[in-house]
């Protein structure tokens, strides 16, 4: 199915240091470190808000292909720099 993230649902969890998203069925929590790693700097909360706006497309993109864990599409620095090829890169090396 296809995710539809609504960006005026955008806002920070100062708790877990996520932004998150709303979608259809789903809530897409990206991690503040993952942003980080992304634009190669540090951000602030307000930052990693805008940060996330524009990576809407990709993170719709990995929100269809990451699973959902009740709801919540959890979105590590390790998923979004390898496009939510989680763990290819381990088993490729062994």
């Amino acid at each position: 199915m296809l995710q539809r993230l609504d960006i005026r649902t955008v806002r920070y969890d100062r708790f877990s240091d996520e932004v998150l998203m709303d979608g259809r069925k789903i809530v897409v929590a990206v991690t503040k470190d993952a942003l980080e790693a992304l634009y190669n700097r540090a951000l602030a909360p307000d930052e990693a808000i805008l940060r996330a706006v524009d990576e809407a497309k990709r993170l719709t993109r990995l929100a269809e292909i990451i699973p959902a864990d009740d709801g919540r599409v959890l979105i590590t620095k390790e998923r979004l720099l390898n496009d939510g090829q989680f763990g290819l890169a381990e088993e490729s090396r062994s």
